[in-house]
């Protein structure tokens, strides 16, 4: 059994992996050109709200990562090991040679990670004639595996909204968290890892023009911040600092 001395030095280690990635993706994600590419895009097709955060993580994130990666395990950015330890659910990630695979969980399990769900529309899924809501299958964006501690990422986009959307983006970006962690040991089934993550970590970026996301994290009650990391192993980080 696990005592209490030998738990403390794995959160002091996992807390500096994400205070230093945190300080290295701030620094690498330049706020200006990020609004840059905002307005490129919105003279362009013009994606959904959805659809900019899948692209944000691809274009300024993921990319961001193996060099952090490397040097938090004492390797090269472009050793196969970081390639290995570094699973993302983007497509593109793959393609171009980041990662090594998808973190999508290996079993379904009876609920999903939408914040809110009542009990209404759970009993219709467990009772419905299909079955085919009654269990869920579900990828966090991002994710490592040994030889770095095993760590769940969900990352969010805030482009534009007030006070309340932030506050609302914040509680379900930290409860999509908190439900990967409620998942149990799952063994390897074909290509999909097991999760056996300890810790988790919501990454959250406001590109809105009156930084209501970052105010939002700021301005937070105490004891709801602090338990994120103290009680749930919860490391949110909001980026950019101020």
């Amino acid at each position: 059994m696990r005592t209490v001395a030998d738990v403390q030095p794995d959160r002091n280690a996992a807390g500096k992996f994400f205070e230093e990635l945190k300080q290295h993706l701030n620094n690498r994600i330049s706020p200006s050109e990020v609004r840059e590419w905002i307005q490129k895009e919105k003279e362009g097709a013009g994606p959904t709200g959805k659809e900019y955060e899948g692209l944000f993580i691809d274009k300024f994130v993921l990319p961001a990562i193996p060099e952090y990666l490397g040097k938090a395990l004492g390797l090269s950015p472009k050793d196969e090991r970081v390639r290995g330890a570094f699973l993302a659910e983007s497509d593109l990630a793959k393609k171009n040679q980041l990662t090594s695979g998808s973190p999508i969980s290996a079993k379904k399990y009876l609920f999903t990670k939408v914040f809110g769900a009542n009990s209404k529309s759970v009993v219709e899924s467990w009772w419905g004639d299909s079955g085919k809501g009654a269990t869920s299958q579900n990828c966090p964006d991002w994710a490592f595996r040994d030889p770095c501690p095993h760590t769940i990422f969900e990352g969010k986009f805030f482009r534009q909204g007030g006070k309340e959307a932030a506050r609302t983006q914040l509680v379900s970006g930290i409860y999509q968290c908190f439900y990967y962690r409620a998942h149990p040991y799952a063994p390897e089934i074909g290509k999909h890892p097991a999760w056996d993550y300890e810790y988790a970590c919501l990454f959250a970026y406001d590109a809105s023009a009156n930084g209501s996301l970052v105010e939002a994290w700021a301005t937070l009650n105490k004891r709801a911040k602090d338990a994120c990391w103290d009680t749930a192993n919860i490391f949110v980080i909001v980026l950019p600092e101020k």
